[in-house]
């Protein structure tokens, strides 16, 4: 005779429920909060001039936007220029009675350019109430995003497959390919190949990226290998717990502060900077480098990259070991178990 299953008890109804509120409270933090906070952090500035020029800059500034940013003083637009395209600073402001001219780095962050730009236009509208005539705003982008993708959306967007693809090469290799030699080499091989088709992508089919294809395909795989192995070094360590710790810290940590958005420097602080020590904030700083700026700016993100690279690699090689070891000791007691 059939029966019918017993109703699932109250109480557990109420504590899915429970869960799944908290789930979806902490998604939504995860990914609303640094935008919710976006705002200007210490962003770094130069003004071209003497350092009289830049301290009364600073002031206007910290007074509109306390600690916002971090103006430093320029002997000229050379020494500018070569400060914008080292990614040192993000634009440079030259004040004289006639103009305000600013060259920026839209390549380096659209969001920020937009910001400078508005405060260079507020700085020049204060000069012409104070003189009596209109002051004009000349500005210059040394290194733009194509034409394609001028607000830089192609590249913006593409910081969450950078993370999920780690994830998912880590969870394949992880759960379908058995044998530690083979899901090492994998582990190699799916990073490269991946980077590969990423990359021509975003450069040949939505054109949102310039630069040298094979160094852009390998900053990809870089940060794809980086949250691989970083996922399957704790998976191998401890298990599927492991490999949800991992898979947590990439997308609900590294992802929501990776500032490819915007830049680190919007996010509410320290976050911001937290998340370049993360692999997709320093995957991204990595690509948007390669790409734009002849890898000025990438090396530190690099060291981090690789630094998660060899972590994941020595957490596996523990793993597999620590394995191999309970293997042979449950070989080993077999037989004995069998004679006795």
């Amino acid at each position: 005779m059939e029966t019918t299953p017993k109703p699932t008890p109250v109480g557990r109804v109420i504590g899915i429920s429970a869960g799944l509120a908290l789930i979806v409270g902490v998604l939504t933090l995860a990914f609303a909060w640094p935008s919710a906070g976006l705002g200007p952090n210490e962003v770094p500035i130069a003004v071209i001039g003497p350092d009289a020029a830049a301290d009364q800059v600073q002031a206007q500034l910290d007074e509109a936007e306390p600690d916002g940013f971090d103006v430093t003083a320029v002997a000229d637009a050379a020494e500018a220029e070569t400060l914008i395209k080292e990614r040192e600073v993000y634009a440079a402001i030259a004040i004289t009675p006639e103009s305000v001219d600013l060259y920026t780095a839209s390549a380096a962050s659209p969001t920020v350019t937009r910001l400078v730009t508005g405060i260079a236009e507020q700085v020049a509208a204060q000069m012409g109430q104070a003189a009596g005539q209109p002051v004009a705003v000349n500005v210059e982008d040394l290194v733009a995003l194509p034409a394609d993708d001028p607000n830089g959306a192609g590249l913006a967007a593409s910081a969450f497959p950078m993370a999920v693809g780690g994830i998912v090469i880590a969870a394949l290799i992880s759960f379908t390919v058995r044998g530690s030699g083979r899901q090492a080499a994998a582990a190699v091989l799916a990073p490269l190949a991946v980077g590969a088709g990423v990359a021509a992508i975003l450069m040949y089919v939505l054109e949102a990226i310039d630069g040298d294809y094979l160094a852009i395909a390998g900053a990809l795989a870089l940060t794809m290998a980086a949250t691989a192995w970083g996922i399957l070094g704790l998976a191998k360590l401890l298990g599927r717990p492991g490999f949800i710790l991992g898979a947590v810290i990439v997308m609900l940590v590294g992802n929501p502060l990776s500032g490819m958005a915007a830049a680190p420097e919007l996010l509410p602080a320290p976050w911001g900077e937290f998340g370049q020590f993360l692999s997709p904030g320093a995957g991204g700083t990595l690509v948007r480098s390669t790409a734009y700026f002849d890898g000025n700016g990438g090396e530190a993100a690099l060291l981090v990259l690789a630094g998660w690279v060899v972590v994941g690699v020595l957490l596996f090689t523990i793993g597999a070991v620590r394995a191999k070891v309970k293997g042979v000791t449950e070989e080993a007691k077999e037989p004995a178990a069998a004679g006795a």
